[in-house]
């Protein structure tokens, strides 16, 4: 069991007020029973976080301000290493004391909490304690945590896919012939600035752009080109890469990530990921969410902003948003949502935002200075604000899970197999083997799909291992 850290003061031992009668009769009658009025202890939530030891430091300081606030309330901070591992405990201690009474998920856990049973709905605890849904908050944000009719936990952190470029190796100044107007942060840049950046970048042991070959990655491009990734969102039953301007998108993609002179092989990946080549000034651009810069803030020398994902056809990007959760049969529901709303207020996503890591929900946070950070790189963090509104979801649960895995590794052959042509049938392939998927999961919930069509017509490694949107980050090695 993961260890707890215990915040902020405790609430005085339960006292007995004793109040005695003392008044005597004339007949001498004794004095009544002394009556005794108890107070109970504080009330203990348990809240369950993930993340990097900022985060878990952040969570832990809102905690001790939340019990100084509240004196008849203990807070304790259960730190997890990982999400994976916070979502198994989750599940494993649901209906029990063990399991956390208010806990961090991603949006794309819903599926999993509610089949669980593992969570509440939170939307009209919250309203009693006054939080502001209209305009408080951004609304993709809100719709990726709402199922059943009602919102099932309280968004936190809410990040745009972006682009991130060495800013010694691209010069946005020289992408367009003179006279042209200059790309930027606020105004964003077409495909074509993206490629002729990537070209301009790659000499010598510099390559331009790294794009991993999963369906995350690739998504913001297909939205892009006015493309889609699957038949419905909400119930998919399909993969819809051969519909027409998603086949259109994805064959601009792939003349990129194919060039060699552009891009690493996917053996060169394997061996050294595309994060530390970006950190060490050998890939100029990649894609990620806000939680990657801290880690690039760590390398010495390097000076890296953020660019919006190129437009195809229109502006486009995914996004990763994860909230808290109240559990199904939490004790103390109300000072749970208490203990969340103050977790969404100004402060207290302030205290968050400062971590670097997180993209706070609420629409003033994503504009303090706490957040903005000008003083440190990337000078042009606003676009994780005004890119939320271009953003998309994607689908979630097991099933999609299973059509990820089998799609990335078809993905990786499309990437680098040698030759791809006919196209079509390649990506007729990839939306074969992910019906098949989602139908034999949904005929069989508990059951793995078992048959589908090969995962690619040739053997291929997929170099993809790209956790939350970010490029590989296995060995380091050159």
């Amino acid at each position: 069991m993961e260890g707890l850290v215990r915040v902020g003061r405790i609430a005085l031992a339960a006292a007995a007020t004793v109040l005695l009668t003392a008044a005597c009769t004339p007949d001498g009658d004794a004095p009544p029973t002394p009556t005794v009025t108890r107070t109970t202890g504080p009330i203990s939530l348990t809240v369950g976080v993930y993340g990097p030891a900022s985060v878990i430091s952040a969570y832990t300081t809102i905690a001790s301000r939340f019990n100084a606030a509240h004196p008849s309330v203990s807070v304790t901070i259960k730190p997890y290493t990982d999400h994976d591992t916070a979502l198994a405990d989750v599940v494993a201690t649901k209906g029990t004391t063990s399991q956390p009474d208010v806990f961090l998920a991603d949006s794309d856990d819903l599926p999993t909490l509610m089949d669980q049973k593992a969570n509440q709905s939170v939307d009209g605890m919250l309203t009693n304690q006054n939080v502001d849904f209209g305009d408080g908050f951004q609304r993709i944000a809100l719709e990726a945590f709402s199922d059943d009719n009602a919102l099932q936990c309280m968004p936190v952190d809410v990040s745009p896919m972006v682009v991130y470029y060495n800013a010694n190796l691209v010069h946005l100044s020289q992408l367009r012939p003179p006279g042209r107007k200059v790309p930027s942060a606020d105004d964003g840049w077409r495909f074509d600035d993206f490629v002729t950046a990537a070209q301009q970048a790659s000499k010598g042991t510099v390559k331009g752009v790294y794009v991993a070959p999963t369906l995350e990655q690739i998504a913001p491009f297909v939205f892009s080109g006015n493309g889609s990734l699957v038949d419905d969102t909400d119930k998919p039953t399909t993969l819809t890469l051969t519909d027409g301007s998603s086949e259109k998108a994805l064959q601009r993609l792939l003349e990129l990530v194919r060039d060699p002179s552009l891009t690493n092989t996917a053996a060169q990946i394997q061996r050294r990921d595309a994060i530390s080549r970006f950190k060490a000034g050998k890939l100029a651009m990649i894609l990620g969410y806000r939680s990657l810069t801290p880690e690039l803030r760590t390398q010495e020398g390097l000076r890296f902003d953020v660019m919006p994902i190129p437009r195809v056809s229109r502006s486009a990007t995914t996004v990763d948003v994860s909230g808290l959760c109240v559990r199904s049969q939490a004790p103390h529901r109300t000072t749970a949502a208490q203990f969340i709303a103050y977790v969404v207020g100004d402060k207290s996503m302030e205290t968050l935002a400062r971590t670097g890591y997180v993209t706070p929900s609420s629409t003033v946070a994503i504009h303090s200075d706490a957040f903005l950070q000008a003083d440190e790189d990337p000078s042009s963090a606003q676009i994780f604000n005004t890119q939320v509104r271009f953003a998309r979801t994607l689908p979630s649960g097991e099933a999609w899970q299973q059509v990820e895995q089998e799609a990335d590794q078809q993905l990786s052959a499309l990437f680098y197999d040698p030759a791809i042509d006919p196209l079509d049938d390649r990506l007729q392939l990839i939306d074969d083997t992910s019906k098949i998927t989602w139908a034999s999961i949904t005929a069989s919930p508990s059951a793995s799909p078992s048959a589908s069509p090969s995962a690619s017509p040739s053997a291929s490694t997929s170099s993809s291992g790209a956790p939350s949107g970010s490029p590989s980050a296995g060995a380091s090695s050159p």
